[in-house]
């Protein structure tokens, strides 16, 4: 009887009766309480019908009595995961680790460090050879901490296993990128699916376009990273390139959609008081400076010197040939004004 009770149950599942297979599931367990297997079937079906607090209490029932039960743990890493409470889905995905030592679990872990901006915990797992999606997953770390010599290395590696793999191949792009070697990144734009839905894909097509001085596709691209999603970064791009072609009012409305997205990202600011520099505009190019910020402190010297304030400049410039010595705007503009005030 309760083997028919659980192939209908499983039939119903299959069939996405979730509600009625259910109703089987609880028939099955009156008569064999004690199955972690059955709480396990309704602990899943209750999370497939997004009722997550019923699919909680029968996990909990589970690890009462099986501490060590996979499936029930990956279920809970993925509801977790789901609510973006990252550390607790870590320390699930690391107890499965414990329990199971294979390697997709550990890649788990990586991803959900990698999420969380962990980046030198994964470093501290030395791995004798990283293979499967491992590899990837350093590759990222290594790009975040930007180390992008060793990101190549990993990526490098890695592509020698899943030469197709397009978040790989992506990655690798923007390590170019970082590393100025931008005719390496015009080399690997037919390796990319130009026809994907993913946005990165469309931005990093986008600034390779750009460098090509191919300025209407990459404006194209650019477009279309935003209508697949609207990201500062995509705008601020955008705004860059109409900058490049001296489209003021385009490249102005643009900063401020990035900013507007992303308002504590200093270099979208930075952008927009360059921008309001070039058009002489300072007192709006000083309102978008801020404070801990070389590149806007050394605009903001050399607006201060442009405006007649050679004291003040003089001070923010010293303050600057502290901590960036061998800056060599920084020294010319020291001497523009120790020779405008006489000291020289």
């Amino acid at each position: 009887m309760i083997k028919d009770l659980i192939k209908e149950g499983f039939i119903l599942k299959e069939q996405g009766f979730y509600k009625k297979a259910i109703e089987v599931f609880y028939k099955a367990i009156e008569q064999d309480n004690a199955s972690v297997e059955l709480l396990f079937e309704i602990a899943e079906l209750y999370y497939l019908l997004h009722n997550e607090e019923k699919s909680l209490g029968y996990i909990e029932q589970i690890l009462d009595k099986n501490p060590t039960h996979v499936k029930s743990l990956e279920l809970l890493k993925q509801i977790f995961i789901d609510r973006n409470s990252l550390l607790e889905a870590e320390q699930t995905a690391k107890n499965i680790y414990c329990i199971t030592h294979k390697e997709n679990d550990l890649l788990e872990i990586f991803k959900l460090l990698n999420k969380q901006g962990k980046y030198d915990e994964i470093f501290e797992y030395k791995l004798l050879e990283k293979t499967e999606k491992i590899g990837y997953e350093y590759a990222y770390a290594y790009f975040c901490k930007q180390d992008f010599e060793n990101s190549e290395k990993e990526l490098e590696r890695y592509l020698n296993l899943y030469p197709n793999d397009q978040k790989a191949l992506l990655l690798l792009g923007k390590v170019y990128y970082a590393l100025n070697k931008k005719d390496d990144c015009v080399e690997l734009l037919p390796k990319l699916d130009i026809d994907s839905n993913d946005s990165e894909i469309f931005n990093f097509v986008g600034l390779v376009e750009t460098y090509k001085n191919n300025y209407k596709e990459a404006k194209n691209c650019f477009t279309e990273a935003i209508k697949k999603s609207p990201q500062g970064l995509y705008y601020y791009n955008l705004a860059n390139l109409y900058f490049k072609e001296g489209e003021i009012s385009y490249s102005k409305k643009y900063y401020n959609m990035a900013i507007a997205l992303e308002p504590e990202n200093r270099n979208y600011h930075f952008a927009l008081a360059n921008l309001y520099y070039s058009q002489q505009h300072y007192k709006k190019a000083l309102e978008e400076l801020t404070e801990d910020f070389f590149e806007g402190n050394l605009l903001k010297s050399i607006i201060l010197y442009e405006t007649g304030y050679l004291a003040l400049a003089k001070l923010e410039l010293e303050k600057l040939s502290e901590s960036h010595p061998d800056n060599e705007i920084v020294k010319s503009y020291q001497e523009k004004i120790n020779l405008e005030l006489g000291f020289i």
